[in-house]
C-alpha cells in the first residue's frame, strides 16, 4: 500500500504537492476567517443566526478580505518553493507574485459569492442548522457547508491559474 502510494505520489509529484499545500492554504484561510468570524459577532454582539444585515455583510466581507490576503501570501511562497518546481526562476517574485494576486482576485470572488450564496440559500428555512455549539462556540452550519463548497470549486480553479500563468516552465 505504502509503496502504490509512493509510486503514485512520484509520478504525479505536482500535482500531490499542490494539493498537500492547497489543504494547507485552505486551513490557513479558514483559520483567519473564522477568528474574524467568530470573534467579529462576540464583539459586535451579531447572533449566530443572523446571515444577513448590514453588521454581517460587513464582518463576512472583512473576514474574507484579511483571510484572501493570508492565503495569498501563503500560498504563493509554498507553491514557489515547493509545488512549481519546475518554473521559470528567470521571473522576478513581484511579477509572478502579482499575477498570482490577479489570479487569487478571480477566485476570491467565486470564493465570496459562492459561500454567500450558498449560505443564504441554505439557511433560508432551516434554522436548526444555524447554531450549533461546536468546540466552545456556536457554528453556522451552512456557513461550514458552503465554505467547504467553494473551497472545492477555488482549489481547481487556483491550480489552473498558476499552472498556465503564474509557474511556467521556460518551454512555454
Amino acid at each position: 500500500m505504502i509503496r502504490k502510494l509512493k509510486s503514485l505520489f512520484g509520478r504525479h509529484k505536482e500535482l500531490s504537492m499542490y494539493l498537500v499545500f492547497g489543504i494547507l492554504t485552505t486551513f490557513v484561510g479558514w483559520g483567519v476567517y473564522y477568528v474574524i468570524l467568530l470573534g467579529g459577532r462576540a464583539v459586535f454582539d451579531i447572533p449566530v443566526t443572523e446571515v444577513t444585515g448590514g453588521r454581517y455583510f460587513a464582518l463576512y466581507t472583512a473576514a474574507q478580505a484579511i483571510q484572501w490576503t493570508a492565503a495569498v501570501l501563503f500560498a504563493f511562497f509554498t507553491n514557489r518553493r515547493w509545488v512549481f518546481t519546475e518554473a521559470d526562476k528567470q521571473i522576478p517574485v513581484i511579477k509572478q507574485l502579482s499575477v498570482f494576486a490577479g489570479g487569487r482576485l478571480l477566485t476570491l470572488g467565486l470564493d465570496y459569492v459562492i459561500t454567500l450564496g450558498l449560505t443564504l440559500l441554505l439557511s433560508w428555512g432551516i434554522p436548526v442548522l444555524t447554531a450549533v455549539p461546536l468546540l466552545g462556540a456556536r457554528w453556522n452550519l451552512c456557513e461550514i457547508g458552503s465554505k467547504l463548497i467553494a473551497a472545492a470549486v477555488v482549489i481547481v480553479c487556483n491550480y489552473i491559474i498558476s499552472k498556465l500563468f503564474v509557474f511556467k516552465t521556460k518551454n512555454r
